[in-house]
């Protein structure tokens, strides 16, 4: 790096002020990037089945939560997407005494349909149970909600500046340089190899480090995105179901609302189901195929909860340009537009700032540490040399005076 540029001290201080928190931002973003396998890995009893055999279908499983087991309103299913997947269901409690309702997430056995555990969905801990949960709240808003996202979003604007300049500092001023860029001199001393594998593995990972950058802060701030991006192409909002006039008992059965949505994207497998809570809300179906970027997929429908009639699809043959660009914000973001591939790319870049952070503050603090050494040294030269030269004074006035005489 080129200490003489003005860039120098605002790469430096950024690193060394909030470098804690590149590196924790990014290990926390590794981790999440599969959440759903270390989820289940961290919670086998909760989160997989042994069982093989035909699946029960949601409405038999939203049958049962409601009927046999007294935990709360369902509104929200997950169907297994594999054999060793479950049902996994997130409920509304009575409210508490303050009035907060509070949510739970129960899993069930697919085939059996017997309850396998249930767990707080907004409880934050580092047990088993919910640390995915704490990781994610942190990778979000650090743990201090809605305030948290402000800091979050700040600071991912930080981050992206700790890129940029880093990107400034490194790049060569000759056409030799290039070949250096991401050479790393492993005969050279510590200090030298820390220096070259902080340039190198920034180089390496700049393209991903920046995508991920910019989509984390577009993320925090999606709102105001939506608003700007919807100056050049307008995004929708949420639709708001058209409320016809009828009583509870003409509701639509759920079972026949599933199949028509099965019926309507026979390539497509349900991924989850919203349950309504309101007269005026209706059903809202995640689907999924091979090759979508969402986890969940990338076609939602939303289904009248009296008529069962599909009202509204969101998928790539009906968004515009500017929900097209909405939608894709995540998946760039954690990994998964670009598949298996993406998702390990992204997971390496969320290890990179905390090498990064490391090797950086490796080769300051050695510089600091010599630059010391350096000024102890001249120190003690120029104490030497006055030392020296009060010793040599008196000779030369005796000299001088002996000539006189």
């Amino acid at each position: 790096m080129r200490e003489q540029s003005l860039w120098f001290p605002v790469h430096k201080w950024l690193g060394i002020v909030l470098g804690l928190w590149f590196a924790l931002v990014g290990l926390s973003g590794s981790v999440l990037v599969y959440e759903v396998a270390v989820d289940a890995w961290l919670n086998p009893d909760l989160l997989t089945s042994r069982s093989r055999g035909p699946w029960i279908a949601p409405e038999t499983i939203l049958r049962q939560a409601n009927a046999e087991h007294d935990l709360g309103r369902v509104d929200r299913i997950r169907p297994p997407a594999a054999d060793d997947e479950v049902y996994r269901l997130r409920l509304v409690t009575a409210p508490t005494r303050g009035g907060r309702e509070e949510r739970i997430e129960a899993t069930f056995d697919p085939v059996t349909g017997q309850l396998l555990g249930t767990r707080g969905t907004e409880t934050l801990g580092l047990d088993r149970r919910h640390l995915i949960k704490t990781l994610y709240e942190f990778h979000r808003n650090v743990l201090l909600g809605n305030s948290g996202s402000n800091i979050v979003g700040i600071a991912g604007f930080a981050l992206l500046a700790s890129v940029v300049t880093g990107l400034v500092l490194a790049i060569p001023k000759k056409r030799a340089g290039w070949a250096r860029l991401v050479w790393i001199n492993l005969r050279a001393s510590a200090t030298r190899i820390a220096f070259d594998l902080h340039r190198s593995v920034g180089a390496i990972f700049l393209l991903l480090l920046l995508l991920t950058t910019i989509t984390g802060a577009t993320l925090v701030y999606l709102n105001y995105v939506r608003d700007l991006v919807s100056v050049f192409s307008k995004v929708a909002t949420f639709p708001t179901i058209p409320w016809r006039q009828g009583s509870p008992d003409d509701l639509a059965p759920f079972a026949d609302i599933v199949a028509r949505v099965r019926a309507a994207h026979p390539d497509r497998r349900i991924a989850e189901i919203h349950i309504p809570q309101k007269a005026t809300a209706g059903y809202l179906f995640y689907l999924h195929r091979a090759g979508d970027e969402y986890r969940l997929g990338d076609t939602i429908v939303w289904a009248h909860p009296v008529t069962g009639e599909l009202l509204v699809e969101r998928s790539d043959r009906t968004r515009n340009a500017g929900e097209t660009l909405m939608h894709w914000l995540f998946p760039l973001h954690s990994g998964t537009a670009f598949g298996s591939g993406g998702m390990l790319a992204m997971c390496l870049t969320g290890l990179t700032p905390l090498l990064l952070v490391v090797t950086g503050l490796w080769v300051w603090l050695k510089k600091r540490r010599g630059q010391r050494v350096g000024e102890r040294r001249r120190e003690d030269r120029r104490r030497a040399g006055a030392v020296a030269e009060a010793a040599h004074a008196p000779t030369m006035v005796r000299t001088h005076t002996g000539r006189q005489s």
